[in-house]
């Protein structure tokens, strides 16, 4: 098949939507699907380089204007300017991950030359309005509205967790919806190999104790605050413990202030944003994965932390608990809930029993996500669409 993709987010810049469109388009071409990623460029100069590349899957740079709205995004104004390459490249199946600038591209796109549209929906885009200072009920109203209004243009809905595809349906989706969800390199994502690998993880990472990790995004809606106010009260009962935080974002000077407010500053690591085996690292070195966002529908970081042998904490939230099991690889704790959060790491740590009967469960859940499976999902949604 000859597949066009279309997406407002791609690598460098680093979420779970870029991940999912890079690691997909990927996976198909192994497959031996001619690829095509229309996406923002992050540049004046990027927007004129479309020729640059002629690998598959190749990249296809959109011109773009900075967003006011949110620090180091882009957007692309819809103009018409992928139709040509579209006429040229003639795809069988036009696959759609974002309703903005670039999403409404691959929507004329579509229409224009009669190619079946699939759209794979990622989040709840109203649960972000605060976080660029419009959190206002109109304009919940019309993120839904405006949401609607897009995917009921494709032909075929995908979704990554059953609570986004059910609040998709009771807003007003007409079209069909499938699930699909995220998925995760377990060859790579994978825990240290033995207790001493991890002990020389944990001294290479400075940890004396145990290690409590977020990795992602470091902005608003991740809810870090809530998990650093739960760390210094489980601090309290459980002295020898600390948490790493990779990432970065506009957040981390607040939360960097936070710290040294209640005193916690020194049990705190914010190591930067982390790729390949520096993550890997860090997970491995890791106990316990903690995250008290409200805002993940099918979190990679989650995910991955599961493969590398994590046991979680989360919230009761979206997509959160579809993937860990209360009771069996992690706990579910209410959300905004820094205490009910400060319990259950002092549970983990009381009981290192718990800790590998868990991790033995979150590897294997894990297992589950894999990038080979997810990609053949992917080439039947196509299939049966076109």
């Amino acid at each position: 098949m000859r597949i066009a993709i279309f997406s407002d987010t791609f690598p460098p810049q680093i979420n779970g939507v870029s991940h999912f469109v890079w690691k997909s388009a990927e996976a198909l071409a192994k497959l031996g699907h001619e690829v095509r990623v229309f996406m923002v460029s992050q540049s004046r100069k990027q927007s004129r380089e479309n020729s640059g590349y002629s690998h598959n899957p190749k990249l296809v740079f959109l011109p773009s204007t900075s967003f006011w709205g949110y620090p180091g995004e882009r957007l692309e104004i819809p103009l018409g300017f992928a139709l040509a390459e579209i006429r040229k490249f003639k795809p069988d199946v036009i696959h759609t991950h974002t309703p903005f600038g670039t999403g409404w591209e691959a929507i004329w796109a579509g229409k224009i030359f009669n190619i079946p549209i699939v759209g794979t929906h990622h989040t709840f885009f109203d649960h972000y309005l605060k976080y660029v200072k419009m959190d206002f009920a109109w304009l919940h109203k019309f993120s839904w509205d405006y949401t609607l209004a897009y995917y009921n243009k494709c032909d075929l809905i995908l979704s990554p967790s059953k609570a986004l595809a059910e609040a998709l349906k009771n807003y007003g989706l007409k079209r069909p919806i499938d699930i699909l969800p995220n998925f995760i390199d377990a060859d790579f994502f994978r825990p240290a190999k033995n207790k001493t690998e991890k002990e020389k993880l944990k001294k290479k990472l400075g940890i004396a104790g145990k290690a409590l990790v977020y990795m992602g995004r470091v902005s608003y809606e991740k809810s870090i605050d809530v998990a650093i106010r739960a760390f210094a009260l489980a601090l309290k009962k459980e002295k020898d413990i600390k948490l790493l935080i990779a990432g970065d974002g506009p957040e981390r000077l607040a939360l960097e202030k936070l710290a040294e407010d209640l005193g916690i500053k020194n049990k705190i690591d914010f190591l930067g944003f982390k790729r390949g085996k520096d993550l890997l690292e860090v997970l491995q070195a890791g106990d316990i994965f903690v995250t008290a966002s409200k805002s993940e529908n099918m979190p990679l970081s989650v995910l991955e932390a599961m493969a590398a042998g994590l046991p979680v904490i989360g919230v009761d939230s979206l997509g959160v608990p579809e993937i860990v099991k209360d009771g069996k690889n992690g706990f579910i704790v209410p959300p905004d809930d820094h205490e009910a959060l400060a319990d259950k790491i002092v549970e983990f740590m009381k009981d290192d029993k718990l800790i590998k009967e868990f991790a033995l469960a979150s590897r294997e859940l894990a297992l589950g996500y894999s990038e080979e499976r997810t990609a053949k999902l992917l080439e039947d949604a196509y299939k049966k669409i076109i």
